[in-house]
């Protein structure tokens, strides 16, 4: 129910009136508490108390805190995309705020022709992206308003809602030593989609119509989700995964975790054997100043507890369609896709590294037999003399489609392999990046949200914003129930516009068959040969140093 001010809604199910931001054809209501922490490293709880102003009214216009991430790591994110800037509001850019305990809210946008109680809009819920260890609901690149507010220009009006969580050390760090039992971040967004499902109707919206998407750590989140075990009650009814499943940042055992805990003491320049120590500074330290002593990035992910996350997660279960890990009922649609330079992310972590070929041919020889190791040489062009710059496309070309594109042929298989079979589809961008940068002219990384999100159509020429519009549209029409594409078929964006593919023709057409070709090797060895080649800490002592690492 609306009030007298066009902008306050009567919340019936919050007990409050939210006075949103508006736009010309939406209102944002901003910073709704969805759960409270009750101390450092514990496991939030649900909380949808809202504070009234001075005139009974709760102010909902101003952004929320972010959880402390280093400072300056929002337009270093847009880096992905291209040397630009997006216009900041209070609460966003240098003025962005954190804090730790006032972080779990997310960001309801409404299109105004749903201020009415009951118009059981679709909903579409966006998890931001950041490596784990940074990202906010704040950051213009991820608002959705314009989403929503293109969703009303095509009469296909959806509710958008943009979810905040704890991130790095404070969302993900797991050992006894401070009592931190790891998956906070993944339980925080758990607390947000019940929230949803309790209180989306009062912005007109359908509890029981809900999509949600996420890209990169966005990605990994909601992949993670569907393996978790959080009751029957399920958090939405369809999911696009863009760029990251749950393999990306695998979860991980105790051990494997006790090691990352105790890098702490190296980057906070602390004796490692001083347990105390450590102990006192990741517990007494404000959160705000640990984030900027510690590195911007660590390699977060979630915990096998035995409990919430039951077993280990790899691309074999994935694949296996008997094994209902990654498949549970009560998400209906299932889609799947990634851009065709992802691995452009991994610049820093693979590519830039003065050794990276010989590191690869190492990597190769303690994964893959010597036959596998020359057809895949093979496939990607690096076995003759080459110039650097066809070497760095052709090793981008390879981390992008070991880290993103066979993982998700495998999470796309699993569903698929599913008796009776589940509806699921794929998507693969290829629209070439037209923003002055490190990633112009590729298929980049983040791109994808660059267009979906329509906050970067100031800085597209005409065909780009069309193909924006376009992109968006799709994940609209998807929304409202319209299905992703007919069986047998896969979406690609690409320069020329969104046109559908025969899936069996795809690999081809788009990726000269190397699909085929990686799935022929196996995705699960090739997924050990990625991790060792981009260096990633092994869970078990074997062929490893004393701190786990892969020696190459």
């Amino acid at each position: 129910m609306m009030p007298g001010n066009e902008n306050d809604l009567e919340h019936p199910t919050l007990r409050r009136t939210l006075r949103g931001k508006p736009s010309t054809s939406t209102i944002q209501y901003r910073n709704l508490r969805y759960a409270s922490i009750p101390t450092r490293f514990k496991d939030s709880i649900p909380d949808d108390r809202l504070k009234d102003g001075a005139d009974g009214i709760v102010d909902a216009t101003y952004f929320g805190p972010s959880c402390p991430h280093s400072r300056g790591a929002q337009s270093r994110d847009l880096i992905l995309v291209g040397n630009i800037t997006l216009s900041c509001e209070q609460g966003q850019g240098k003025t962005e705020e954190m804090d730790e305990f006032e972080c779990l809210h997310l960001n309801v946008t409404v299109p105004k022709s749903a201020s009415s109680v009951g118009s059981g809009l679709p909903v579409f819920v966006w998890v931001h992206g950041g490596g784990l260890s940074m990202g906010s609901n704040s950051w213009p690149q991820y608002d959705v308003r314009g989403f929503v507010e293109r969703s009303v220009d095509i009469g296909k009006p959806v509710i958008g809602v943009s979810v905040n969580y704890r991130h790095g050390i404070l969302g993900f760090l797991a050992s006894e030593e401070i009592g931190a039992a790891g998956n906070m971040g993944y339980k925080d967004q758990v607390l947000a989609f019940r929230w949803i499902k309790k209180h989306i109707a009062g912005f007109g919206g359908n509890p029981n119509n809900v999509t949600a998407a996420g890209e990169s750590a966005g990605g990994i989140s909601l992949s993670t989700l569907l393996c978790a075990d959080f009751g029957k009650e399920g958090l939405f009814d369809r999911v696009i995964i863009m760029s990251g499943e749950a393999t990306l940042r695998k979860p991980r055992n105790s051990w494997w975790h006790q090691k990352l805990f105790e890098d702490q003491s190296t980057y906070l320049k602390l004796d490692e054997k001083d347990i105390e120590s450590r102990k006192r500074a990741l517990l007494d330290t404000d959160a705000e100043e640990l984030a900027q002593r510690l590195p911007q990035v660590q390699h977060f992910s979630g915990a096998v507890d035995g409990e919430w996350l039951k077993q280990d997660i790899t691309l074999d279960t994935l694949m296996y369609g008997r094994d209902l890990t990654h498949k549970p009922s009560w998400c209906k649609e299932f889609v799947i896709g990634d851009t065709a330079h992802d691995g452009i992310i991994l610049k820093a972590r693979i590519l830039d590294h003065p050794d990276v070929l010989a590191r690869l041919k190492k990597a190769c020889e303690m994964n893959l037999s010597p036959s596998e190791t020359q057809r895949l040489m093979a496939a990607y062009s690096l076995l003759g003399t080459q110039s650097e710059e066809e070497e760095a496309n052709n090793l981008c070309e390879l981390a992008s489609e070991l880290r993103f594109y066979l993982p998700a042929l495998a999470a796309y298989r699993g569903w698929k392999a599913c008796s009776p079979p589940k509806r699921a589809s794929r998507y693969h961008f290829h629209i070439p990046n037209p923003i002055y940068g490190l990633a112009k002219g590729l298929a980049s990384h983040e791109l994808d949200v660059a267009y979906l999100l329509q906050n970067f159509n100031d800085h597209f020429d005409e065909k780009n914003r069309k193909i924006a519009q376009e992109m968006a549209d799709h994940f609209i029409g998807f929304a409202n129930g319209e299905g992703w594409a007919e069986n047998g078929e896969l979406v690609v964006f690409s320069g020329h516009g969104l046109v559908t593919v025969d899936e069996n023709e795809y690999d081809e057409i788009y990726r000269g068959g190397r699909g085929s070709l990686l799935e022929g090797i196996g995705a699960q060895k090739l997924w050990r040969l990625i991790e060792t080649w981009q260096g990633v800490r092994k869970e078990e002592s074997l062929n490893t140093s004393s701190s786990g690492v892969v020696k190459l």
